[in-house]
């Protein structure tokens, strides 16, 4: 008597191709002998081909009927006429109840092929792991609904990707990835406090919920405009630093980028690592001698009183009030650009006074004059109470490129933008940062950081910044090749606000710097333990780079044709078959591969309950619009 579960003969071998000759009791979805089920066969499903005593697994990637007669001209249907072809490919094999990857052993022709019972393919599917409480419970199999667990100790050591449209359920994994693994925190399995921080980059305020992600978490809602929030807080060390100025103010690489640096290596104090109070002081002042001194620049003036205005600004009084006549009279000043200098104007011609008729012992008078009310006026206890980030940059930057003009080591056209970018967003960053040693802040299990207040400047320079600043910290822990002793994981839903390749909105220099930054973290943040997530809904648009060093991915509906290329031409692990089903998966369906998982499985995401879930859902209109006035309802509908 014939064995049930044997359900066809290899026919050929072609390498790791093999076409197998299936006989007539497969066309069921499961099988039913002596207690046991087994699947049936479909495309993306597995079966096993006889080798001895160990099986070969194969995995289903088409399936046809094969015309025996060959006769176009005959239309007539009979039993015999047809068989059916399936062709495989072999992904391991089935030894002693345990499935091992890759080529070990190679089928034979006539080799009979069996069907696999669940318990089996849940081994191929798991590796040979017991789904427990101590995995990620993601979901389960579409095919035969195996649970899927997922091993963190393969998972949240790598990067990882979730992409998928609108309506995917693509927030939906994101979130019950790191929910489940915060959940087995709670539980004791796992030890995160104190070993691992995560931070998530929120553009549009969907993690904020108290019971999202994690209910003790640390939520820092930033705003800008009229929308006041929280601040990030940043070491003066780093805030002052070069490249992160540089990022703030879209610095260019060859000439604005070391004009910064001279400029606040200046006014910086070494042992505060802070722009030091009495810097600012002797600064202005410097500033004031070397305007009237030179006075050989039609843009010195106008760029000192922005000086002014700050002082003004910081101490709330006006120029009349703090300064005396005289030095009013200096402020005045107009550019006469046929006797190039500076003169006092005045309705009476015999009383103007060019600035070339002053001695320099007049000038030193004038700035003796300048420097004491100045002092008088911000005291060092004073400035360090009322100055802000936005003054002490603005004065700063001013003061230098004040001494530059005059000793003409630089063209003022050439940092005007960076001047103009400084004003503009100078005022972006009082509202957001804040200078802080306090670096504890980031070692909580989870910060979420909320962007959803934010204006767009705003939304391309803090993640970019932030991300920078982490990056850095999770390097100083990890010195001279010691062991990683804490990781960070950085997790950026939405990802292609950042990370696209395609931005029109910006300078190519400053995109090209943007992505260098990116593209460096996730290609060596790994040696570090510094590991990063991201969520978009448009793969096509992010760096290929950046696409091709994540490691693990979870793959929702897709239906653009770029994505689609950028997908199939960026994975290696993804299979034809798999390939194929990305542009018709359901919401909640994806298919997760990469290199911790031996081969792509198609999985249906449990959905997270309502508190647990992000605020990414469409309005619900039959409750909306079902608000109708109960007597105007019984009059009109």
């Amino acid at each position: 008597m014939e064995i049930p579960y044997i359900v066809g003969n290899v026919i050929e071998v072609n390498g790791t191709k093999v076409r197998i000759l299936m006989n007539d009791r497969t066309d069921l979805e499961q099988i039913h002998y002596e207690g046991i089920y087994y699947a049936g066969v479909s495309n993306g499903s597995y079966i096993g081909i006889i080798r001895g005593r160990n099986r070969i697994v194969g995995r289903i990637e088409r399936e046809y009927l094969e015309d025996l007669l060959k006769n176009p001209t005959s239309h007539t249907f009979s039993k015999g006429r047809y068989q059916r072809i399936i062709e495989v490919s072999i992904i391991g094999n089935l030894i002693n109840g345990e499935v091992e990857y890759g080529l070990k052993l190679f089928p034979l022709i006539y080799a009979e092929v069996t069907l696999l019972t669940f318990e089996e393919i849940s081994t191929i599917l798991t590796a040979n792991k017991v789904v427990d409480d101590n995995m990620i419970p993601i979901g389960s199999t579409l095919s035969s609904s195996v649970p899927i667990g997922l091993p963190w100790q393969r998972l949240f050591n790598t990067h990882i990707g979730v992409f998928g449209n609108t309506g995917s359920g693509k927030s939906n994994t994101l979130t019950k990835l790191f929910t489940e693994l915060f959940n087995l925190n709670n539980s004791g399995c796992i030890n995160l406090q104190h070993n691992s921080s995560f931070i998530v980059i929120d553009f549009n305020g969907e993690y904020v919920g108290e019971e999202v992600l994690k209910s003790n978490k640390q939520v820092i809602k930033l705003g800008t405009g009229k929308k006041e929030g929280d601040k990030l807080p940043l070491p003066a060390k780093y805030f002052w630093n070069i490249d992160t100025l540089a990022i703030l103010f879209s610095a260019t690489e060859k000439v604005q980028k070391p004009f910064l640096h001279n400029a606040i290596k200046y006014f910086v104090d070494a042992e505060s690592n802070d722009i030091s109070p009495d810097n600012l002081v002797q600064g202005i002042g410097s500033a004031f001698y070397n305007l009237f001194k030179s006075n050989n620049n039609p843009h010195s003036l106008l760029l000192f009183n922005k000086l002014i205005c700050s002082i003004e600004e910081i101490t709330n009084r006006s120029r009349e009030d703090i300064w005396s006549e005289n030095i009013l009279k200096l402020f005045s000043c107009l550019w006469n650009s046929q006797a190039e200098t500076y003169y006092i104007p005045s309705s009476i011609k015999r009383d103007i006074v060019y600035i070339d008729s002053k001695t320099d012992d007049e000038l030193k008078q004038y700035r003796s004059d300048f420097q004491s009310t100045l002092e008088s006026t911000l005291k060092v206890d004073y400035i360090r109470s009322h100055v802000g980030i936005r003054q002490k940059i603005t004065i700063s930057v001013i003061c230098h490129l004040i001494y530059c003009l005059s000793y003409n080591t630089v063209q003022y056209d050439f940092i005007a933008p960076l001047i103009g970018r400084i004003e503009s967003q100078s005022a972006i960053i009082h509202e957001i940062f804040k200078i802080s040693s306090d670096i504890d802040v980031w070692n909580d299990v989870l910060t979420v950081v909320s962007l959803r207040d934010c204006n767009t400047t705003a939304k391309k320079l803090i993640p970019l910044l932030l991300t920078n600043y982490l990056y850095d910290l999770q390097k100083e822990a990890v010195e001279n090749g010691e062991r990683i002793g804490r990781t960070t994981h950085l997790i950026i839903d939405e990802a292609h606000n950042i990370l696209s390749a395609q931005s029109n909105r910006e300078d190519q220099a400053w995109k090209d710097y943007r992505l260098e930054v990116f593209e460096e973290i996730i290609k060596e943040g790994r040696k570090f333990g510094f590991y990063v997530t991201l969520a978009s809904q448009r793969p096509a648009d992010i760096s290929p780079t950046i696409m091709s060093q994540i490691h693990n991915y979870f793959i929702h509906r897709l239906v653009n044709d770029n994505d689609l290329f950028m997908i199939s031409n960026t994975i290696s692990t993804l299979d034809s078959v798999s390939k194929k089903q990305i542009p018709t998966l359901a919401p909640g369906q994806c298919i997760i591969t990469g290199t911790s998982y031996e081969l792509p499985i198609l999985v249906q995401v449990k959905k997270l309950s309502t508190k647990e879930s992000p605020n990414s859902e469409n309005a619900d209109l039959e409750i909306l619009w079902n608000k109708v006035d109960p007597i105007v309802k019984t009059i009109f509908c």
